[in-house]
């Protein structure tokens, strides 16, 4: 089933977030200063789990009080509110330790959206709007980027609009700059600040301020792969 663009509000009900039930998943805060990445992913054009549209936001936990499992929860429900159709996603809530060598499972997961219900793209699927944002100052280890994909955005906007003109329109860079306030922003006041997660300084520093371009950008990994190859020879 695709994402019908005129849903009821009947429909839109069934997508409040759900905690999936594991013997994994904490539903205790863990200490003050904990740092949380976090997977916010959408079905696109299949039921397929490698054809996940996913942006990763970082977290750091200021005051101790909220779980993994209630940061997934809430994250799930600011993600319904802006994109506003009930497409099926989910959110994977990991502890960020800084050591990519190590298994990470998830902490918490939390589903959202209809079962079956997944997003129709238009155009190639890894155009995007890049929201950029840095912690104090615009320097290297103090700025991120996430890339709001096109399929994304034209459902959040309001309109189905075919494949990307060659600049986006100002509700396009608009509804991109929203995905900040409406999604990732909120959970700060449950004590959870949206964080640039450097890698190099191993620490994550409050997010003060983001931007969105009036250009497309490229975001090639999002786990999609080529159906045929075209193959040939040099003699």
């Amino acid at each position: 089933m695709e994402t019908d663009f005129g849903n009821s509000e009947a429909e839109l009900s069934t997508s409040t977030a759900r905690l999936r039930e594991s013997v994994d998943t904490e539903v205790e805060p863990r200490a003050p200063g904990t740092i949380y990445k976090v997977s916010i992913g959408v079905q696109t054009d299949n039921n397929l789990a490698r054809d996940n549209m996913f942006v990763t936001p970082h977290y750091r936990d200021e005051a101790g009080t909220q779980s993994p499992a209630q940061l997934a929860t809430q994250l799930a429900n600011n993600f319904t509110a802006w994109y506003g159709a009930p497409v099926r996603g989910q959110v994977k809530v990991y502890l960020e330790d800084f050591n990519p060598g190590a298994i990470h499972n998830p902490l918490a997961i939390a589903d959202f959206g209809t079962a079956g219900t997944f997003l129709s793209s238009s155009g190639p699927r890894e155009v995007s709007l890049c929201l950029s944002y840095y912690a104090g100052q615009n320097t290297k280890r103090y700025r991120g980027r996430l890339y709001v994909p096109h399929a994304w955005i034209r459902v959040a906007g309001g309109g189905a609009s075919a494949a990307p003109a060659p600049r986006p329109t100002a509700q396009m860079i608009a509804t991109a700059a929203s995905f900040a306030t409406v999604v990732l922003v909120p959970p700060r006041l449950n004590g959870l600040d949206w964080t640039v997660a450097s890698t190099v300084d191993k620490v994550a520093r409050n997010v003060t301020n983001y931007w969105v371009d009036d250009e497309w950008d490229i975001q090639r990994r999002r786990g999609y792969r080529g159906t045929t190859r075209n193959l040939g020879t040099v003699p």
